[in-house]
């Protein structure tokens, strides 16, 4: 099994696990892939690479002014995690102290409520890929329901996609829309994207932070490109570049994603995105952000850290997320992202 930091007879302090970190994502996203790979074009109109699409909302959003930089509250806790089982109380604080952090908001139904607005039906995107082995989703899907409830939405229009069904029914939660919605242009053809999309009024986003073996890692813009879309086995090429961006891009789907929560409880830190015990890392946090790109590339900077640590590369070729800073979707230099380093309950 891969083991958390605590079990190793060296123990890097967090300082030198962030340092190494940003080191390593600098040469990931900076330097493109060498050799033969280097010349991969993806299927359809090569003009695709790099488009240019609107601004999404999260680059003029006021919570990141003046500074101009990305908000990334990134929260950990020793005590989350009692071998694979999760503390409910601890990461109800840490979604508290991380949604306060990141809207600056006096309590955490206020923060939900900046958050979430006027919408009345949510939607939440989880992951199911490896979910039966990494075991905290269904921790942190209640947990997640009640903090959102007790902002003052409706349990029974709080829908989960992606989740066991057990679950859904021990909260009274709806299903997800089934069936397909209106296309959006991908690769020079139309392709549906998933009705429950369209017919939510705000949708959260909680992905697990995972290597993945064809784009190099899944983490929050990989957890809805290739679920939204009707036909995801077309868009692999190229480790998912530059698809992943476009879908997530899209006005269809940017404009209903108002929150990222990475959970990166325990991450899968080898031969994603399918979950191996001993491949799975105790890293016991959550990240959580407004701007997918900014929030990935913190996760990919974990990744390569433990990565590092474990004695495997951390480098990590994730190409969707070079042509996502292409396209304007997001930030990802590490002087764009204010990344805010926290521990639950201090």
């Amino acid at each position: 099994m891969v083991k958390t930091p605590h079990d190793t007879g060296w123990q890097p302090t967090r300082r030198e696990l962030l340092a190494a970190a940003a080191t390593a994502t600098l040469g990931i996203l900076s330097n493109p892939p060498r050799g033969r790979a280097q010349t991969t074009q993806p299927a359809g109109n090569a003009s695709h690479v790099s488009s240019p699409v609107p601004p999404p909302w999260w680059l003029d959003d006021h919570r990141s002014r003046p500074s101009g930089k990305s908000r990334v509250i990134d929260i950990r806790s020793d005590s989350v995690l009692h071998a694979s089982v999760v503390d409910r109380v601890i990461i109800g604080e840490m979604l508290d102290q991380g949604i306060q952090n990141l809207t600056g908001a006096a309590s955490a139904e206020r923060a939900w409520r900046a958050v979430l607005g006027p919408a009345e039906r949510i939607v939440v995107k989880f992951n199911t890929v490896g979910a039966a082995v990494i075991k905290t989703n269904d921790a942190l899907a209640p947990v997640l329901v009640e903090r959102i409830s007790a902002a003052g939405y409706a349990p029974e229009n709080i829908a989960l996609a992606e989740v066991p069904r057990f679950v859904t029914q021990e909260l009274g939660a709806p299903e997800v829309a089934r069936g397909w919605g209106k296309p959006i242009q991908l690769a020079g053809r139309p392709e549906p994207l998933a009705q429950y999309l369209y017919d939510a009024d705000a949708v959260i986003n909680v992905p697990f932070l995972k290597t993945h073996q064809i784009a190099g890692m899944s983490g929050c813009m990989k957890n809805l490109s290739h679920a939204l879309i009707r036909h995801p086995a077309r868009y692999h090429g190229n480790g998912c570049s530059p698809y992943v961006a476009q879908v997530v891009g899209s006005n269809a789907v940017a404009s209903k994603l108002k929150l990222n929560i990475v959970n990166a409880i325990r991450l899968v830190a080898n031969r994603g995105p399918d979950a191996r015990e001993e491949d799975i890392v105790a890293w016991g946090g959550l990240l959580l952000g407004f701007d997918p790109l900014a929030v990935d590339t913190v996760g990919l900077s974990i990744l390569a850290a433990e990565r590092r640590r474990l004695g495997l590369s951390p480098q990590l070729r994730v190409r969707y997320l070079a042509a996502a800073a292409r396209m304007g979707l997001g930030r990802w230099r590490p002087a764009e992202i204010d990344r805010t380093v926290l521990e639950a309950g201090k």
